[in-house]
């Protein structure tokens, strides 16, 4: 007996596991399919109930997703969804004709309210949704249909910051549109040039990204306006441009003489610049960030939380009205920093190929002083395409970032004013020093 129980004991227990849930063996999937249907109608039907006119509410929205995966299901596999594409023409002339007739007709509160197009769009949308939770991939049709319950339940901030956006700040959308979906997708992907150093369609995404960074910067600042504040003013304009927030808050600091928050918007300005550079570079070059991100780390906190505490010293000053930034995204601006790219381009690769190691941190250093973004990328696009080690390359960023510094110091101080240049000198001073030693010991 012991010895039957001690064999029984000894033997694995198997313990048969589904390779499904068991929700797929008990429910068909179409019943599944339909489910999924009727939850996107459910869901965008929930925030178009939140309106009192609205024209359609949670029960419409859930028939119109249920209805389109119905429809859905006629269909042949393989074949156009033709009952599909009808159906939805339907919901959506059902929504308007409901928002004119409400509109003919008002009642109290709804005086002059509008068609209600976007309801329409929103009923096509979850009929076509529903349909194709049934015919495609459910994972899609899930996202989609968060996606189109956050576009209805987002109406009034999207509309206050449209409203908000000026002429400018739509020309400088419109030429980022032109710029990263007109231009880009046509330039040809090869290396022509001296050297073969320039391949167009590179060269031209880097620029795209720069300048999505300083348009992100850009609106954001047109959006916060004066209230932005000391801190947002040096934050934004570190991404828009460091040289620039530095010189700009030089003048003031001469100008009206408040020295502390010019500093604070300089040094933070400073100090967006290294944190830039390292999503630049990790983008191109992941391992040159994996040298150059400690560096560049350790400055930027340096120079950051010199911002912070010359802020914490001119807490008492009242805030400066701070000027709007110039667009990023004008094209001349971006022909211009392609043209500085490729010119950079074409030095590092020619000093590569004859003048060595030497030469080339000598024209990094140089470059460090009109554009850090560019003598960045250049470099790192060399460390990828394996004509310089990550080490030479560390060092030389380092190098720009320390000529860089030094002359945005000095800006402090011709610009700006001796107290300025005072208060701006330990921060900018550490951070300076940080690069040297860097450049000596990777």
């Amino acid at each position: 007996m012991f010895e039957l129980l001690a064999a029984a004991a000894a033997q694995p227990i198997q313990i048969q596991v589904s390779e499904s849930p068991w929700w797929r063996e008990i429910l068909p999937p179409k019943v599944v399919s339909l489910g999924i249907a009727l939850g996107v109608g459910l869901l965008a039907g929930l925030e178009r109930e939140r309106h009192p006119d609205a024209v359609a509410g949670v029960r419409t929205f859930g028939l119109a997703g249920l209805i389109g995966g119905l429809s859905a299901m006629l269909s042949t596999p393989g074949s156009t969804p033709w009952a599909l594409f009808l159906v939805a023409a339907l919901a959506g002339a059902a929504g308007v004709w409901g928002g004119i007739s409400t509109r003919a007709a008002p009642t109290e509160g709804r005086v002059g309210r509008d068609i209600g197009l976007t309801t329409a769009f929103a009923l096509i949308a979850t009929t076509i949704l529903g349909g194709f939770a049934v015919l495609g991939d459910r994972t899609t049709t899930i996202v989609a249909a968060g996606v189109l319950f956050l576009l209805l339940y987002l109406r009034e901030p999207l509309h206050a910051m449209v409203r908000r956006l000026g002429q400018e700040d739509v020309r400088a959308i419109a030429t980022f549109v032109l710029i990263a979906l007109v231009i880009l997708p046509v330039l040809p992907d090869r290396e022509i040039g001296p050297f073969g150093a320039v391949n167009p369609r590179t060269a031209w995404l880097l620029v795209v990204l720069v300048v999505s960074l300083s348009l992100v910067g850009y609106i954001a600042q047109a959006l916060l306006g004066d209230r932005a504040g000391t801190v947002a003013s040096g934050l934004l304009g570190g991404l828009v441009s460091s040289t620039a927030a530095t010189v700009g808050a030089s003048r003031r600091a001469r100008e009206d003489g408040q020295v502390g928050s010019a500093a604070t918007t300089a040094l933070l300005a400073c100090g967006v610049l290294p944190a830039r550079l390292m999503m630049l570079v990790a983008v191109v070059s992941p391992v040159l960030f994996e040298r150059a991100a400690w560096w560049l780390g350790a400055i930027a906190a340096v120079t950051m939380l010199g911002g912070f505490l010359a802020l914490r010293r001119d807490a008492a000053a009242p805030p400066p009205q701070h000027t709007r930034p110039s667009n990023p995204t004008q094209l001349r601006s971006a022909l211009a920093f392609a043209g500085v790219y490729v010119l950079i381009r074409i030095v590092t690769k020619g000093t590569i190929e004859l003048g060595g190691a030497g030469l080339f941190l000598f024209a990094a250093a140089a470059a460090g002083i009109t554009d850090m973004d560019a003598i960045a990328m250049s470099t790192a696009r060399e460390v990828t395409d394996g004509a310089i080690a990550a080490e030479l390359g560390t060092r030389a960023v380092l190098l720009a970032l320390l000529v860089n510094t030094v002359f945005k110091l000095g800006v402090t101080g011709v610009l700006g004013s001796a107290q300025l240049f005072r208060v701006t000198l330990p921060t900018l001073g550490v951070a300076a020093v940080i690069a040297l030693v860097g450049v000596f010991v990777v």
